[in-house]
This record gives structure tokens, C-alpha cells and sequence, in this order.
């Protein structure tokens, strides 16, 4: 029987990495080993027990800078914090409206939520902190993404189903820094990074990579994916049946960014794209996105995850079974870590379902006329919908 895909993939400054998949979550330290999960029963062994918050499934997951905190959001419109030192609920909150994604600020005392309305809200980490969230700045479109920077006065970064990054002083979210304007499609990631104290990049629909100035909002740089990844698609590599992502237009060549991580141990960014079995690492050298390395891997993924100078991918649901993969370095270049890939594959493992789970195109929430949902739901609102609150 065929298993849920881990959709999402989480590492924290400790060591520890959560692996989400529907409503439930595990957690490894750096050599793989469950410390703490939400299905315990399952897992055996001195394991701690992780509350299993929600009904619905895990929208968004994020650490705390200093790997104290971790928090998740939830499509039935939770939000929730946890200490990871025993992995205990510390705070469960109701959102009015379903959050798209959620960051700590630099600080931890603060959790900021981006929500399908357009709203970056903020509410205290603390157990004794007000219930209510409050706005901290809006958009005119769906939030897609939100992230910090590292300067010693951060900015907050937003990115919308608009095509539009915004650049906002923090805390006061009204004072505008500036806008990075160029995407042609929705933004789905942000990555900001300690050796690009000046930079942010950006992914999206539109098949590109940018690369921005936050301070002046100048775009400096686009990376055409199609250029490293249209073989994939012409060898039939590329996963585009509508058995696996589910959405109508499945057979288009494109390139839609899922996910761009900084890699501070390798002053690099890396990136995992919808459909195409690779990881690409960019370095960052002389302020530009350098030529990446394009590392094949087993399946087309649904999130990468940075473990150090380690790197966890999580595939898409594939009739192997298979669930993730390690990268390490050799050198200076990425080669797979079968060590640690065995030793995750033998402890994390999800609900085994009667048929093959499809995954949600990222083009089916990105899609703002909803062309792209599956035959019968062009009208209608799913869970990301925007005719529902």
C-alpha cells in the first residue's frame, strides 16, 4: 500500500527536523533518530509525545532562529507553538482567516502569520500573551510567502499571488522599505540569507529565480529555470501526469519554484522546482546567483530542508515508497548520503492509504481565476480557495 508524502520539511539551528504529512509530524535530530512525534504509538522506543494540534492537515511549519520554538499552521485556520525541548503545546490559537505561511521574528518573542486575505498578523509566543492577533501590514492579494532578513534592523518580507515582493521595515510594518517588481506569476518563496545581508531571493510561477536588493528594491538578477531544467521534460524525467499533481494542465513545460533555502555553510541558496527531480544549488559569490549545481535525484520533490551543510529532500508520493533523501557534501559538490537516507528511511515513515495520494499543483492555488483545479471545481473554493474565509 502506497504511503502519505511528508509535504513538508523543517530544520532548525539545533539539529532537530520535522517531517509533516497531513496532520502529523515527526521529529529526528541530526542523525536521523525520532525524538518526538505526533503518532507515538507507532514509533516506539523513548520517543516523545507531540500533540496532534488540528483536524485539518499542516499548511506551513517554522522554527524560532535559536531552535527553541516551532510552530505550524493549519488549513482548518489553527496556529500552534511548541518549546522542542519536550515538544510540548505552548500556545493553541484560532486564526479568522486560513494562514498561508508563518515566521518567527529575529527575536522569537513574536509570531508573525501571512493569511490568504492579504494580512501579515502578529501574536505572542509566550503562554501569556494576548489570544487576539493583531495586523501588523496588509496586502491588496493573497500572501503566499514571509520571511526576516539579517540585517541588526530586519526587514519583514512578503510575498503575494500578484507577482509582487514587499520590503517593509519591522517592527513598524507601515514604513515601507520597497517593492520588487518583475514576476509575471504568483511568488510561492522568499529566502534571505546572513552573507547576502543586502539580497533577497525570490521563486515563483513564472518558471524564474530573482534575485533583489532589499533596500532599493532593484531586481539584479533572473535565472531562467528552463535554461538547466527543459532537458528533464524533453527525457520524460519530468512528472507531469495528472495521476500524481493534481491539476488540468499538468502536461505544460514549467517550472514552478516550490521552495529556496539559504545555505549559510556554503554561502549558497538552494532550490527544489515542481515536477523535476533535481535540487539545484546556486552559490552566491560577488553578490550574484553563480551557475548551480543540478543533482539528480530519485523523484520529483515537495520540499527541501537544510541540516547544517546537509540538505533533506522530501519526494512526491512515487510508487517506490520512497519518502526522502540526504545530500552531503564531497568537496564542494552535493552527492547523496545513503547513510543518513537509510537510517531516515527506516525511522520515518507515514499512514499507509488504499491508492496512490495526488499532490495539489502549486498552479491550482496560484491560478487566480481557478482555470486550473480539477474538472468540476473550476467555480468553486477548496481549502485555499479565496470564497472562503
Amino acid at each position: 500500500m502506497p504511503h502519505l508524502p511528508i509535504t513538508i520539511v523543517e530544520a532548525s539551528s539545533k539539529g532537530a527536523v520535522v517531517f509533516a504529512f497531513g496532520p502529523e509530524f515527526h521529529v529526528t535530530d541530526r542523525e536521523g533518530k525520532v525524538i518526538a512525534s505526533t503518532i507515538v504509538d507507532e514509533q516506539g522506543g523513548p520517543v516523545a509525545k507531540a500533540e496532534r494540534s488540528c483536524k485539518g492537515g499542516i499548511r506551513a511549519a517554522a522554527f524560532s532562529r535559536d531552535g527553541t520554538q516551532f510552530a505550524t499552521c493549519t488549513v482548518d485556520k489553527g496556529v500552534y507553538i511548541y518549546e522542542t525541548e519536550n515538544w510540548t503545546t505552548v500556545r493553541s490559537l484560532y486564526s479568522e482567516k486560513r494562514c498561508n505561511d508563518l515566521a518567527f521574528d529575529p527575536s522569537g518573542e513574536l509570531l508573525v502569520t501571512a493569511d490568504k486575505f492579504g494580512d501579515a498578523n502578529w501574536v505572542g509566543t509566550s503562554p501569556g500573551a494576548s489570544e487576539k492577533s493583531e495586523v501588523l501590514l496588509g496586502h491588496v492579494s493573497n500572501l503566499c510567502a514571509i520571511g526576516f532578513s539579517f540585517n541588526k534592523a530586519p526587514y519583514l518580507l512578503t510575498c503575494d499571488r500578484d507577482e509582487k515582493l514587499r520590503v517593509s521595515k519591522y517592527p513598524n510594518g507601515y514604513n515601507i522599505q520597497s517593492f520588487g517588481l518583475g514576476h509575471t506569476e504568483f511568488l510561492t518563496t522568499v529566502a534571505c540569507a546572513p552573507f547576502a545581508l543586502d539580497y533577497a531571493v525570490t521563486g515563483s510561477g513564472d518558471d524564474t529565480m530573482r534575485l533583489w536588493n532589499m533596500h532599493s528594491g532593484q531586481l539584479v538578477q533572473t535565472v531562467e529555470l528552463g535554461e538547466y531544467l527543459a532537458k528533464y521534460y524533453e527525457s520524460g524525467a519530468a512528472v507531469c501526469t495528472e495521476n500524481t499533481y493534481e491539476d488540468r494542465t499538468a502536461a505544460k513545460k514549467r517550472y514552478g519554484v516550490l521552495r529556496i533555502r539559504a545555505v549559510d555553510a556554503i554561502k549558497a541558496f538552494v532550490a527544489v522546482v515542481e515536477r523535476i527531480p533535481v535540487v539545484l544549488v546556486f552559490p552566491f559569490r560577488e553578490n550574484k546567483l553563480d551557475e548551480p549545481q543540478v543533482i539528480d535525484i530519485a523523484h520529483p520533490p515537495t520540499d527541501v530542508a537544510v541540516l547544517g551543510d546537509r540538505l533533506i529532500v522530501s519526494y512526491a508520493p512515487n510508487a517506490s515508497g520512497e519518502l526522502v533523501v540526504a545530500l552531503k557534501l564531497d568537496g564542494s559538490k552535493y552527492v547523496a548520503d545513503d547513510e543518513l537516507t537509510a537510517t531516515l528511511s527506516a525511522n520515518v515513515t507515514t499512514m499507509k492509504v488504499d491508492d496512490m495520494p495526488k499532490v495539489q499543483s502549486i498552479y491550482v492555488w496560484g491560478n487566480k481565476m481557478y482555470l486550473e483545479r480539477p474538472k468540476g471545481e473550476e467555480g468553486h473554493g477548496n481549502e485555499d480557495g479565496d470564497d472562503q474565509d
